[in-house]
């Protein structure tokens, strides 16, 4: 019987380092299909692949592909574990590894959209402007933990993604794994907007109801919206954003309309 091959430790870290600046091999052709080959190179030679065979991995991976890169790596501990396979099993085809990362890399990319760039990373940058703006140097070093994140976000799934083997799958879906990290995106999402909103938007109205010519008469329209909801204001400016992004109005052109608003009100004496 022959000995049966198996990716070394080196090459396998080799391809996870890879898999943290595969997105740069970006092109509008196949998108991520230069980098996701890059990744594959190490697990390549730790195989033993030379000419023809070293050329038909290459061909490959050479396939359109695109997802997340922290999710995605998933994706890659599967492929290097498939490309072990196959090394052993003739029997595993292209088709079959192909049909695998077509399958996943469209969910992958979905949650890994909206739970990283969606959530996790403005949550980090909100916090760390809020530093800068009251000049603490700690804004800077939590803006670097993205950098931290990005290790940590492609180590834990590539290597669950090699142990699993194309099983993990199924491991996926039993656990419902997907749907609880979108549930929890969307939740993140929501706390933070809001956290977002009275914290960094600042509007508010100098306007005076029922003022008659004695001095301190009238009421503070401001006042009022602050007993019925504080920072009602800056909530309802974030209504109305929304409100024209569902409209499909172009964010360029929101922009335009706010700078518009803001221009018109501050003339008109309606906002401080």
């Amino acid at each position: 019987m022959a000995e049966q091959k198996k990716i070394d430790e080196l090459a396998l870290y080799g391809a996870f380092w890879r898999n943290n600046n595969f997105a740069g091999n970006y092109n509008f052709e196949r998108l991520m299909a230069l980098g996701m080959t890059q990744v594959m190179i190490p697990i390549f030679r730790s195989l033993g692949y030379t000419g023809d065979k070293l050329k038909d991995g290459y061909k490959r991976h050479l396939v359109f592909y695109n997802t997340h890169p922290y999710f995605g790596s998933l994706i890659m501990g599967v492929m290097a574990a498939m490309e072990e396979a196959k090394a052993n099993d003739d029997s595993i085809t292209t088709e079959v590894i192909n049909d695998f990362k077509v399958a996943m890399m469209g969910p992958f990319a979905g949650v890994g959209d909206s739970f990283f760039w969606g959530t996790v990373h403005p949550i980090i940058l909100a916090i760390a402007a809020n530093l800068a703006i009251n000049g603490s140097f700690m804004g800077v070093v939590v803006a670097m933990l993205i950098g931290v994140l990005a290790v940590v976000g492609t180590y834990y799934p590539f290597f669950w993604g090699y142990k699993g083997g194309i099983g993990i799958v199924e491991q996926i879906r039993s656990s419902q794994l997907l749907e609880k990290f979108v549930l929890g995106a969307k939740v993140v999402a929501m706390t933070v907007a809001g956290v977002m909103v009275a914290s960094l938007i600042s509007l508010s109205t100098p306007v005076v109801l029922f003022q008659t010519e004695a001095e301190g008469s009238g009421v503070a329209l401001q006042g009022v919206l602050d007993s019925i909801l504080p920072k009602a204001l800056p909530l309802g400016l974030l209504f109305l954003v929304y409100f024209l992004l569902k409209k499909k109005v172009s964010p360029i052109l929101v922009m335009l309309i706010l700078m518009a608003m803001t221009v018109v009100l501050k003339v008109l004496g309606w906002i401080a």
